[in-house]
Formats: C-alpha cells, structure tokens, sequence
C-alpha cells in the first residue's frame, strides 16, 4: 500500500472528518468509535474544589485549566446534556475563529482548536498507521464573524498553530467548495462547469469551479477557480432563527424579556452569551409570569445549546417530513411546540436571502455558463434550502448532491495526495 503522509481535513463547524487517498480512492478514517464524523463540541468537568462563583471570577483561559482532561464529540456533548451546570462546554468553536477576541478568548480558542485537532490526528494516525505529517485543510471563504479580512487571518493563524501542536509539518489550506468540487469531479468523464453551493454549519460559500478529466490532470487548481463568494450564514445561524421565531415566543419575546430572550438564543455570540449568563432578574415581590419562569430556568441551568439544539433536530426532522415538533421539556413540559416547512421557511427568511445574494454573485463572477449546481454541507440536504437555491438557478439547472457531509474531507483528501506527491 506504500506510505501515505498526507490527509485532508475538514474541520467542521458541527463535525469534523479526516480522509487519505491513494489511486484516486478516497478512505475516510474512524475518529469517534466507528464514526468518521467527530462532532466539534469539547467539554471540561469542573475539578471538585471548584464551584460556579469560582467560574465566574475566572477568565475563559483559567477555565480551561491545563486542557488536558477534555471530552470531545459525542462524549462531550452527553456530559454537557447530563450536567449543564457541571463544567466547561463549547460547541461549534470554529464559528468564534473571526470574531473580535479579546486576548483572553483569543488563547482559549487557540487552546481549544489544538486540543481537537490532536485528538483528531491522534485517532487518524491510530485508525491508518501512519504518521500523517502533511495535510490540506479546510477553510470557508468567509469565517464566520464581523471581522472582515482582519477575522479571516486571525481565523488561519489560529489553524496554523494548532495544525503544528497536533504535529503536522507542512500544511496547506484549500477553499472548502472547492474541495467538494473536487470530489464531485472524482470519476467523471466528461468536463463541466459547476456550481457549489456548500451549506456548512457556520457558514456558505460558493464557488463556480471548472472540473472533468483535463482539469483534474493538474495540481495547482487556482486556476479552474472561476469565481466565489461567500456569507458568514451557515446552519447554525438557521438553528437560531428557528429558535428565535418558534421557541422564544415563549421564553420572553417580543415582551419585557425580548432582549434577554435573544441573548440566550445567540449561542454563537460570545458578547450575547455573556450579557445573558451575566445576571438574571427575578421579582422580589409577585410572581413571575410564565416567560420569565421558563427563561430564569435556562438561565440557572445554562440550557442555551439545548434550545438551539431542539430547533435544529426540528430542522433535521423536516428534511422528510411536511411538519414536525420542537422539544422544549427539559424546561416547559407544558410546552408542546409545532413546525411545519413553510414556519420554517418563514423563520429563516433572512438567511435564505443572504445565501441567494452569494449565489448570484458567484455566478455573476464567472462569466461563464453552469452546466449543473453541486450541493454539499449538512444544510443543503434540507428541502427549504434546495428550493431557495432553485429559485435563484431555475429548476432546469440539474441539481447533484453527493456526500453531503464527508464530500469536502474527500476532495481535501484527493488533493493532498496530487500535490504532496508532485
């Protein structure tokens, strides 16, 4: 089989998956159990000597502690689900990577993003036997955040150093529709010109990219890149507009709380989290109505992720069904909460229409004619989206999807192996 040093690696905002390839076969390898997909939450339990006041006098970095005892994946998210209020719990890091950070948060992603890619080359090296010292990684166009191109470095340097902390030596970044280009254009016979719309969990880019045999003969493919563009909106950003439009009508929206109530659903907003978790005010005399009972409850037991967590299970649901529910118990067991398509088209107007700004510009770039629109990324399997990218393409446009989850780790893969063996 000979000795592969090389990998491609989709760090993704809600899984992450590494692949190897030799001949043109692409192996995606196991990180979690059986698993090739490693959920991106980490979580750390609080040591016995420490309480919630000790956490709150602390900086996110002193939280952290050594960062040595963390949980990754689903082992972290379960132990999060079973003490919210236990310990450390960060989920999708890669949407904070071009925010505005101040010191303090700057060091504790840059912890936090060294330890997962460690663990995930240490499960790769494990599952291929090989060392793996040479890997293309994936990056959106856009990082998610306000930031602009000041975000985006920030974001890169970030992965550098935490590539080098899991021992990588030589590491590239390729744009991550590309790379789902790439395994699209694996296998096909003919050339084409080709859309892809890569609906990731924090953000969408597209890119018109030229593939088939002749273009796959090259190695530098920076020039079959004919155009892209791209929105910091991805499915997370989706979770949370279903969320704010159909669980906090009931946790405070649009009434006194509608402030607090859209802090606790921004879960990918350090600012707004914090404002939240900061303080909760309860009346001294009276009762509270039922909004603030509800939300005082996910204030104390720090269940922001659970609600946002409902919304996109919801959001998963009515990928094969008209209507779904919502689960909000775990707070409101009085609560029963439905969704159909169209509440959830409604919810997400907003970014639907960001995404279709991206589309236009990306083929407007081009300048060329599409020959077929490619689907990847966890949220364009979602119905809603596909018939917003229609909208903007026409339905003539044949429409491919292909591994929407493991796709880009694929053509990282692919494209590791042609240009490390130059």
């Amino acid at each position: 089989m000979g000795l592969r040093m090389h990998c491609g690696i989709d760090y993704g905002t809600s899984n992450s998956s590494v692949g190897v390839a030799q001949n043109g076969v692409v192996t995606l390898l196991p990180l979690e159990g059986e698993s090739v997909y490693l959920p991106s939450a980490v979580y750390r339990q609080r040591p016995d000597h420490l309480d919630e006041e000790d956490d709150a006098r602390m900086t996110l970095r002193q939280q952290l502690g050594d960062a040595r005892d963390l949980l990754f994946g689903r082992a972290a998210i379960q132990a999060h689900t079973e003490g919210p209020t236990d310990g450390l719990y960060v989920k999708s890091p890669k949407v904070f990577l071009g925010s505005d950070l101040s010191r303090d948060q700057l060091e504790f992603f840059t912890v936090i993003i060294s330890r997962m890619l460690e663990r995930l080359m240490q499960q790769a090296r494990a599952a291929s036997g090989m060392p793996l010292q040479q890997a293309v990684i994936g990056r959106p166009i856009r990082y998610h955040g306000v930031y602009g191109e000041r975000g985006d470095e920030q974001a890169l340097t970030i992965m550098r150093e935490a590539a080098q902390a899991a021992g990588l030596q030589d590491v590239i970044f390729m744009y991550e529709p590309l790379a789902a280009a790439l395994d699209y254009e694996n296998g096909l016979v003919n050339d084409e010109v080709l859309l892809v719309v890569d609906v990731g969990g924090g953000t969408t880019d597209c890119s018109v990219v030229r593939v088939g045999p002749h273009a796959s003969a090259s190695a530098d493919r920076s020039a079959d890149l004919l155009s892209y563009a791209g929105t910091r909106i991805g499915g997370t950003d989706l979770d949370i507009h279903i969320g704010w439009h159909q669980i906090m009508p009931h946790f405070g929206k649009d009434g006194e709380l509608h402030h607090k109530a859209f802090d606790a659903i921004s879960v990918n907003s350090i600012p707004s989290q914090h404002a939240f978790y900061n303080r909760f005010e309860m009346p001294v005399h009276g009762e509270p109505d039922e909004a603030r009972r509800r939300l005082y409850k996910v204030w104390r037991e720090r269940l922001t992720h659970s609600l946002v967590r409902s919304a996109e299970q919801a959001k998963i649901r009515l990928t094969d069904a008209a209507d779904t529910h919502i689960n909000v118990d775990f707070v409101a067991p009085e609560l029963q909460l439905g969704m159909n398509r169209d509440q959830m088209q409604q919810a997400i107007t907003q970014a639907t229409e960001k995404i279709r700004k991206v589309i236009e510009e990306a083929r407007a770039g081009a300048g060329v004619r599409i020959d077929k629109t490619y689907l990847t990324g966890g949220s364009a399997v979602s119905p809603v989206i596909q018939q917003a990218i229609r909208n903007v393409m026409g339905d003539d446009m044949p429409l491919v999807t292909g591994n929407m989850h493991g796709g880009v780790a694929s053509g990282l893969a692919l494209y590791a192996s042609r240009w490390f063996s130059r």
